[in-house]
């Protein structure tokens, strides 16, 4: 058993996608994604700033000299640029058998755990003009269909952007930890499971707006779901929708952070494969995030420069989900199930982050013998040198019934990243 779900888990996990965004940074300077990211709503390809000049001089224990930054550099030209995130991790879990009430007692697992790389990306932009950006980037996932493939131009007004092509649609926080509840629930190949195996949400193919005036950021994408090959029947149509504001108080070094997102998923009508006792197959999902940043005490105990000591960031998202499940009988019966994330980050030395974070879910599901599950997460970002970062974690799972009771799991990940 124990075997089994690590193969299971360690498949989900190297199918997951380019997730990887820390939004905390956002929360901390009250600064959209879209400053260290290529893409206008973050994740992915980063750009100069955030490769050349964050990565190297805000994050490590000792900061990169400008001498060298200007020999490492991701442009290959004026208008041509590259970038890359390489993730291995090492995962082992406590021994317990579900059947029974171990929970802490039963001991992590005296093998060597699971190792799997976990993300293999390499990014291209090809950027023409000021105005225009060529988009690509492919990995480990390839055979999934999760790649992103688009163009985007920066031609609306307030600071606004039009894009088509193959992307990751804005819903909530782009939580670096692609395993919160938040996501394997809610976002999850939307099928309600939320405690399932961790999923990264499927891309779509269509086209986004967005506009960035002041301290606001809103988005709006129209997509098809993506295959793992492409075929003529539309299976599933989706609308996100995503407004943020951020605003902060100077004096105090602190930010604020608000928003709220809607997304709606319906299968197409004329599929009979997706009707259910006369109705419609669909998902909707909406809710809200936020956020605290404090940049910490400048010029105390050997922090200076970008963060203070005891910076701290902490983020929350809480969202429900409405659909039909088909698999409670004698007839279908409409679900609305709750998910939340909470995390914190706290910056204690240059390079070395102390992690902490709080999952909880209410599937909502009639009859369901576990319909709440709890984890709570305790761990580290180490980044001993310029784009590398190590994050150990500790990881204890609860749910409502006695089955799966205190889970524990450990974790070390090996980020390389530019």
């Amino acid at each position: 058993m124990i075997v089994k779900r690590f193969l299971w888990l360690t498949l989900m996990l190297t199918t997951a996608a380019a997730l990887r965004a820390e939004p905390h940074y956002s929360a901390l300077f009250g600064q959209s994604c879209y400053l260290c990211h290529a893409g206008a709503t973050g994740r992915g390809m980063r750009t100069l700033y955030g490769s050349q000049f964050f990565g190297a001089t805000y994050l490590p224990f000792k900061p990169v000299s400008f001498e060298l930054l200007e020999k490492v550099k991701p442009k290959l030209s004026e208008s041509v640029s590259i970038g890359a995130d390489l993730r291995t991790i090492w995962m082992s879990e406590n021994t317990q058998d579900n059947t029974t009430e171990a929970g802490l007692s039963a001991p992590l697992s005296t093998n060597t755990g699971t190792i799997t790389q976990m993300e293999g990306y390499l990014y291209f932009a090809l950027q023409p003009t000021d105005q225009v950006l060529i988009y690509y980037s492919q990995g480990i996932a390839q055979a999934s269909g999760r790649f992103e493939a688009y163009g985007q131009a920066n031609v609306l007004p307030w600071h606004g952007f039009v894009k088509a092509g193959q992307f990751q649609e804005n819903f909530g926080w782009a939580f670096a930890d692609h395993t919160s509840f938040v996501r394997t629930g809610l976002l999850a190949d939307y099928s309600g499971t939320a405690t399932a195996t961790p999923d990264a949400p499927r891309y779509g193919t269509g086209a986004e707006v967005g506009f960035h005036p002041k301290f606001f950021d809103v988005t709006a994408s129209f997509t098809n779901a993506s295959n793992t090959f492409p075929h003529a029947r539309d299976t599933q149509k989706r609308w996100f929708v995503r407004a943020s504001a951020q605003h902060g108080i100077e004096s105090l070094g602190l930010q604020f952070s608000v928003g709220g997102s809607w997304f709606l998923a319906p299968r197409k009508y004329a599929d009979p494969e997706y009707f259910f006792f006369g109705e419609q197959l669909r998902y909707e999902g909406w809710g809200g995030f936020g956020g605290i940043g404090w940049q910490g005490l400048q010029d105390r105990f050997g922090c200076h420069g970008g963060f203070g000591f005891l910076t701290t960031a902490v983020l929350f998202e809480y969202d429900r989900k409405a659909w039909t499940d088909p698999a409670v009988l004698p007839v279908a019966r409409a679900v609305t199930a709750a998910y939340s994330t909470t995390q914190a980050s706290v910056m204690v030395q240059p390079g070395v982050w102390l992690t902490g974070a709080y999952d909880w879910l209410d599937n909502g599901i009639p009859g369901m013998t576990d319909p709440e599950a709890e984890r709570t997460t305790l761990g580290a970002q180490l980044f001993p040198l310029p784009w590398i970062e190590i994050a150990p974690r500790y990881r204890l799972y609860s749910l409502a019934g006695a089955a799966a009771r205190n889970k524990q799991l450990m974790e070390v990940q090996a980020h390389f990243f530019f």
